[in-house]
């Protein structure tokens, strides 16, 4: 993969209709089972949780939960960032990370 070709990479967000990709991928990656609360705050975290497809292959995930703090502000906290091995160093990552330190 890589190699100089070219290769597209899109995102989405999470929903309804598509949490059981987070939940297949998070079965993949991690080595714990989250429980109901974890993915009903990625839900909730809205633009802050995405999916990533690389040429329409669901192959990573960041999920975030938002914390407010005293006097009203805001946190987003990065629960899970994770990359099927296969994809690694492909920059799908950075492109999750600075997506969600943009929305910040």
């Amino acid at each position: 993969m890589g190699g100089g070709r070219e290769f597209a990479i899109s995102l989405d967000g999470v929903r309804d209709k598509n949490v059981m990709q987070l939940k297949k991928l998070n079965t993949v990656l991690f080595p714990v089972r989250y429980n109901d609360k974890y993915y009903a705050d990625a839900l909730a975290s809205g633009d802050f949780t995405k999916l990533a497809y690389y040429s329409d292959i669901c192959v990573e995930s960041i999920a975030c939960r938002l914390e407010k703090k005293e006097g009203g502000a805001i946190c987003v906290y990065i629960m899970t960032l994770g990359v099927l091995a296969p994809y690694r160093g492909l920059g799908i990552g950075t492109r999750l990370l600075n997506h969600v330190l943009v929305g910040v």
